[in-house]
């Protein structure tokens, strides 16, 4: 049976081990991440997973927020583009199943955003 795991793990980095627990405990095809606190020049890899990943900075050039979908290689997959300004990431897997992740911060209001994500 096919696992989906989401997590908001506050900090990717800071939680790789943890990650790898999970996956070797539960197998998951899919892990759906929140506040990864990523840059896009960071370096994130999970062996025999892929990562699909919208970082965010603040301001001040500061890691905040984020998202990210580690995807098994051992199941078939296609990224799907969101054409949205949300923090949003979201894969298909066998025309049958989209897992999407999104995060909100605190301060967003769910009902200015709910219009912004179309395919």
């Amino acid at each position: 049976m096919a696992c989906v795991v989401s997590w908001n793990c506050r900090g990717f980095r800071s939680k790789v081990c943890r990650i790898k627990d999970l996956i070797y405990e539960v197998h998951p095809v899919c892990i759906a991440l929140q506040e990864t606190y990523l840059k896009p020049a960071d370096i994130a890899k999970i062996k025999r997973y892929s990562l699909v990943r919208k970082d965010n900075e603040n301001e001040s050039g500061r890691a905040s927020g984020g998202v990210a979908l580690l995807v098994s290689h051992d199941t078939p997959s296609s990224v799907i583009t969101l054409h949205t300004n949300l923090q949003a990431v979201a894969v298909m897997f066998s025309n049958l199943v989209t897992v999407c992740t999104l995060y909100l911060p605190p301060s967003a209001s769910v009902n200015d955003r709910s219009q912004q994500i179309s395919r």
